[in-house]
């Protein structure tokens, strides 16, 4: 009654509901347009699990893929004699967080990082070895400041305990691997329960298992130590701000070698884990890089440049420059920049003008890692200037690991490489 009484009202009011013809119209009309819909619909729906097929799939391929894990321990002497270091020291170790920390950004794909930091002294008032940071993701790691020289020296204590409780946890591990860094300013002189020979077993065992070591040292017979103890990658730095701070500069570089290489090489697909040890070993052995130029070179390999020092015009007459212009493709009226298998670097129109050239050369160098520069005495000829004058122009180098500089270059800069 009431639908009917509703029809009703609504012709009074002048409404006409549609006939039948014109509900089939409106329905063949309509017939089409849904169809359509359905199938962009099904598309749609299609093409979304598609998609989501393969996100999960490259998810599922992130989660799959390798990665190296890689444990950094930095062991450091807290001992008295570091007195005169110590801020050195600790700008040092918090600017080596901070490489780590970047790496870890830069090469999230492919590697993780952790840090383990001792320090050790004996005669204090605490343990003589302590694990100031144990294993800590990298990304946790706050600013260090918590370092106070005082007593003797535990150098081998510190050494064998760190490194034999590192390697219980990580033995097992295939991808895991560690980067030893030891620090110190003088002689074993307080160790209790290791010695240099038991020590030399472990670090070889170490190595073969693709860990890497180096020794930075100062104030006592650095090569000696570290040829006693089994480590190859050494350093010598003058016991003073600038040494310390310089040789910390050399190790971060190291570093970021270390770990470019490390991103390479986990980055490759298919290769086999002996392959993979075999790879780490190497690296391990080249964690200091050749940073020492021959005093004489003759020849060159493919990647190589010699660097010699030129005046402006390029008038390429005696010394460094012609052997540059005779052997190694150096152009005449070219007095500045790469040409050939060499790179000049003017000499001859003052000291001012020298340090903007080997600045541009140390931007020039950074800018090619696939070059290696050896750097010849330039300047210390024919231009007159002694290498104490020279040497210090080369600071914003130490850094950049494809640059080889003579050794008397790297003495005045507060380094010994060994």
């Amino acid at each position: 009654m009431k639908i009917t009484t509703r029809i009703k009202v609504a012709l009074a009011n002048g409404f006409n509901p549609p006939t039948n013809e014109g509900q089939h119209k409106k329905s063949a009309q309509a017939a089409p347009q849904a169809a359509q819909s359905t199938q962009t619909k099904n598309e749609e729906t299609k093409q979304s699990k598609t998609q989501k097929t393969a996100n999960d799939m490259e998810t599922t391929n992130d989660m799959k893929k390798e990665k190296a894990r890689i444990y950094n321990m930095i062991i450091v002497d807290e001992s008295g004699s570091m007195c005169g270091l110590k801020q050195a020291t600790l700008s040092g170790i918090n600017e080596t967080i901070n490489t780590i920390k970047s790496a870890q950004k830069a090469y999230a794909t492919t590697q993780t990082h952790t840090l383990t930091l001792v320090t050790f002294d004996s005669g204090a008032d605490r343990p003589d070895v302590r694990a100031i940071i144990r294993n800590k993701p990298i990304a946790e790691v706050e600013e260090f400041t918590d370092y106070n020289p005082w007593g003797n020296t535990p150098l081998y204590d510190a050494m064998g305990m760190s490194l034999t409780e590192l390697h219980r946890h990580i033995k097992d591990d295939s991808d895991a691997t560690a980067v030893v860094t030891v620090l110190t300013d003088g002689l074993e002189n307080a160790s209790k329960e290791w010695d240099a020979t038991r020590i030399s077993r472990l670090i070889e065992q170490l190595k073969a298992e693709g860990w890497s070591f180096s020794y930075m040292g100062s104030a006592h017979d650095v090569k000696g130590v570290a040829d006693q103890l089994s480590i190859e990658n050494v350093v010598e730095f003058s016991h003073d701000l600038l040494g310390a701070g310089y040789t910390w500069e050399r190790e971060r570089s190291s570093r970021l070698s270390y770990y470019d290489k490390m991103n390479a090489m986990y980055g490759e697909e298919g290769m086999s884990k002996e392959e993979r040890l075999n790879r780490k070993m190497r690296f391990a052995k080249e964690y200091y890089g050749k940073r020492v130029a021959p005093d004489r070179i003759d020849q060159l390999e493919e990647d190589e440049i010699f660097v010699f020092g030129s005046n402006v015009n390029g008038f390429h007459n005696g010394g460094a420059a012609a052997t540059a212009m005779r052997e190694f493709g150096a152009l005449w009226g070219q007095g500045e920049g790469l040409q050939g298998q060499s790179y000049a670097i003017p000499t001859m129109g003052g000291i001012d003008q020298m340090r903007d050239a080997i600045s541009r050369f140390a931007q020039f160098a950074e800018q090619h890692p696939e070059m290696r520069f050896l750097v010849t005495r330039i300047g210390c000829g024919i231009a007159g200037y002694t290498v104490e004058q020279v040497a210090p122009l080369f600071r914003d180098c130490i850094h950049i690991e494809n640059i080889a500089l003579p050794y008397d270059f790297w003495e005045i800069l507060g380094l010994k490489m060994l």
